[in-house]
């Protein structure tokens, strides 16, 4: 297979040796947890991939390479120690705690996470003195007496014995203690992560033409091995780009230390040099302007498709780099955000800067420290993180340059500089949206709607950074080339996230526009409605089974005082993520505090929840952004809702492809005197509020949801509260109406 599907079979695996019923054991017994044996060419990224894994499984990872080690260093060293036995003294031998063993216990130490994965590179290749222990070290996870923590996986790794001559080949009695999973280079799916990490478009390009010369491994005919692979590829891309980044020439010697091919790299190093002048004479950054030339258009109509393939290369890596700046000043300006909220109230009240900001840079710069050190910590998270601190720390350097540092006069200093913040986003939204709209017209006018557009469209569509701007911002030009993805009625507008930005949380939350609730816009029907009774009267969380949400991102829309959270999550896990959305800021307050004791009472090692201020209506308050959660939960709150439409385009939006929609709500049999309902709404009947089952699965369908199914239904009286024994306030009617609880299952 290759190496995007090994990844994904070993992550499965991982997650399911880590997995526990409810009395804490392991699902797969210790003892038949096979480690994986990765086993495939140098340089196809065994490494990387597992790297990656414990990154999004937020789990440690120890890596060794086993060539280094003897029996001493892995096994530990013997040493003396006096024992007793039935009353008779002895000297006896024991070893010492092995080196790899021990490694994991500091590593522990040091981060924090005790579950993770012990991959040990070149397994194959351990020392003949050392191969005969590999046996019970397989199977029982011990070197000598000591056994690795428990929740670390094993995994392996090792080259075929044509790649390496130092390598033992297994005997069938340790390959039946190993899952082997063979690996074979691919470009198609390694050029699916290079989009994705915006790997420098010569290669992507020159081997979109070339796809042979991705990976070689061949004898010279004086000796030797020639050979390139996906490392070098990679590694090759990151030195072009720092050198051209610093306007160092790129030569013939440079590109053969990474691609040691002289082939290959000869004819890579031709095409980089006209790479480069395609770059200079289409003046890129005049078409993105909308100022190409009419020379430059016929030039680009004229030329041959490798030269038009490298052509849009340089386009849309151009593209891909400006929506990945908007895009992040919006999520940075995201986190300032809910920072600045949170301090809003203490600094109010007179607290100094670095009592209040201060102590939240010094918690993220040690939260940040933990997970570089762990090796749980992407690039992108770094880099974003790193650019949080540092706009933070800007702050209050302002605050002192200004000589306010406590009170009013700190938070006015801040508003005004975290107001700039906000407003750079305008200018780079606004450029990023430019080039491509003019990219796509360059497209068309120079070859027309033919295999350049689909190829322009394809990669846009693809690219993350490119993708999730679209889903943001969207851009017409896009859409007209795109029947699949017509003008999305979903997204936001540029105002409409930046008022989102607003750190005063109240003034943030009042859209003008009025739904079907008396001309009230969202903030006034919301006000000081708490629907305590209403809410709570017929949740019965009717959920999948804990091992469909392990690992999964859940949004708990309305989630009150959190309990629901609380719920879910123990089933998401250590590796899931609850998080809950209120309109009231007292049950968020509430929550918060109540989840520290919730994740420990779960059992976790950490907190796994968060919570936002936010209407159900208008999710991005929260910064939850498109296609970001896994499953969407509401419960009866939904009959009550200032916009159910509304409500139930956003939780499409959220929500990944394929994701789940989980609706606990009422349903009428007949149709409703809209005056009782809206009577029942106001005083917070969840259940007389309800219409017929036909208007909300139509709503559902509306708002784009498929598979809508019924997981549960039993019949309720109107006046039913929270518990059985609880009545709540009707409203009188003369309707002849049968109320039913239902569970909705829905799929994006």
């Amino acid at each position: 297979m290759n190496i995007a599907d090994a990844k994904e079979q070993i992550k499965d695996s991982v997650e399911a040796y880590l997995l526990k019923d409810d009395a804490g054991m392991y699902k797969i017994n210790p003892a038949r947890q096979r480690p994986i044996f990765l086993i495939g060419a140098p340089g196809i990224g065994k490494t990387a991939i597992m790297e990656q894994i414990a990154q999004e499984l937020q789990i440690g990872i120890v890596s060794y390479s086993m060539t280094h080690h003897t029996r001493q260093s892995a096994l530990g060293l013997p040493r003396i120690v006096h024992n007793e036995f039935e009353g008779f003294e002895y000297d006896s031998s024991e070893y010492t705690m092995s080196e790899i063993v021990s490694s994991i216990y500091d590593y522990m130490s040091e981060t924090g996470l005790h579950a993770g994965i012990l991959f040990l590179d070149e397994i194959n290749c351990v020392s003949e003195t050392l191969y005969p222990s590999m046996l019970q070290f397989l199977q029982f996870k011990t070197f000598g007496r000591h056994r690795i923590p428990h929740d670390w996986i094993i995994v392996c790794a090792g080259n075929p014995p044509e790649y390496n001559k130092s390598v033992h080949e297994f005997d069938i009695v340790t390959l039946d203690r190993l899952r082997e999973i063979e690996v074979e280079p691919e470009y198609a799916a390694w050029k699916r992560y290079a989009t994705q990490k915006g790997i420098h478009p010569v290669v992507t390009t020159f081997l979109e033409a070339k796809p042979d010369c991705f990976y070689l491994v061949q004898s010279k005919p004086g000796g030797g091995k020639s050979f390139v692979t996906a490392r070098g590829w990679e590694d090759l891309a990151e030195a072009i780009a720092l050198y051209e980044e610093m306007s160092k020439p790129i030569s013939r010697d440079l590109i053969g230390q990474f691609l040691r091919d002289d082939d290959i790299a000869d004819s890579f190093s031709v095409y980089y040099n006209l790479f480069d002048k395609y770059r200079s004479d289409y003046q890129i950054m005049s078409i993105l302007a909308g100022e190409a030339g009419l020379d430059i258009i016929n030039r680009a109509r004229g030329a041959e498709f490798d030269e038009r393939v490298a052509l849009l290369g340089l386009m849309l890596d151009a593209v891909s780099t400006s929506c990945a700046h908007a895009l992040e000043q919006e999520e940075v300006v995201i986190e300032l955000r809910d920072i600045l909220r949170d301090a809003k109230p203490r600094l109010l009240e007179g607290a100094a800067v670095d009592d209040t900001v201060g102590v939240v840079i010094s918690a993220r710069e040690q939260s940040l420290a933990r997970k570089v050190a762990s090796g749980t910590a992407k690039p992108s998270f770094e880099r974003k993180e790193g650019l949080v601190i540092a706009k933070l720390k800007r702050l209050v350097e302002q605050c002192r340059l200004a000589g306010t540092v406590a009170g009013e006069d700190a938070f006015a200093t801040i508003s005004d500089a975290y107001r700039d913040e906000v407003n750079a986003i305008d200018p780079l939204v606004k450029t990023a949206d430019t080039q491509m709209t003019n990219a796509i017209k360059f497209i068309e006018e120079a070859w027309g709607n033919g295999r350049e557009m689909l190829v322009a469209i394809a990669e846009i569509t693809t690219r993350q950074t490119t993708t999730q701007f679209i889903a943001h911002y969207g851009n017409e030009e896009y859409y007209a080339h795109n029947d699949e993805l017509q003008v999305d009625e979903h997204r936001r507008s540029l105002a409409e996230r930046v008022r989102t930005l607003d750190i005063n949380a109240e003034e943030a939350m009042q859209p003008g526009e009025t739904a079907a609730t008396g001309g009230q816009t969202i903030a006034e029907y919301y006000g000081g409605k708490q629907f305590e009774y209403g809410f709570a009267s017929m949740s019965k969380m009717t959920l999948p089974d804990a091992a469909q949400l392990k690992g999964k991102t859940v949004l708990d829309v309305a989630c009150r005082r959190g309990k629901g959270c609380f719920k879910f999550s123990a089933k998401v896990g250590g590796t899931g993520h609850v998080i809950g959305v209120d309109w009231s800021p007292s049950y968020i307050e509430e929550a918060i505090v109540d989840s520290e004791k919730a994740w420990r009472k779960n059992g976790l090692k950490a907190n796994n929840m968060s919570f936002k201020v936010a209407y159900p209506e208008d999710l991005m308050q929260a910064g939850i952004g498109e296609g970001t959660v896994d499953v969407v939960y509401i419960n009866n709150v939904m009959t009550l809702l200032y916009d159910q439409q509304k409500a139930l385009e956003e939780f499409y939006r959220v929500l990944k492809p394929g994701g789940l929609l989980i609706c606990e709500t009422i349903v009428s049999d007949v149709t409703r005197d809209e005056a009782v309902v809206e009577a029942a709404r106001n005083i917070g009947n969840s259940i007389q509020a309800a219409r017929p089952e036909d208007l909300l699965r139509s709503q559902m369908e509306a708002a784009g949801f498929a598979d809508v199914e019924v997981v549960d239904l039993y019949s309720v009286e109107a006046d039913r509260g929270f518990t059985s024994s609880t009545v709540v306030e009707t409203v009188p009617t003369t309707e002849t109406v049968r109320f039913e609880a239902v569970a909705f299952n829905a799929r994006k």
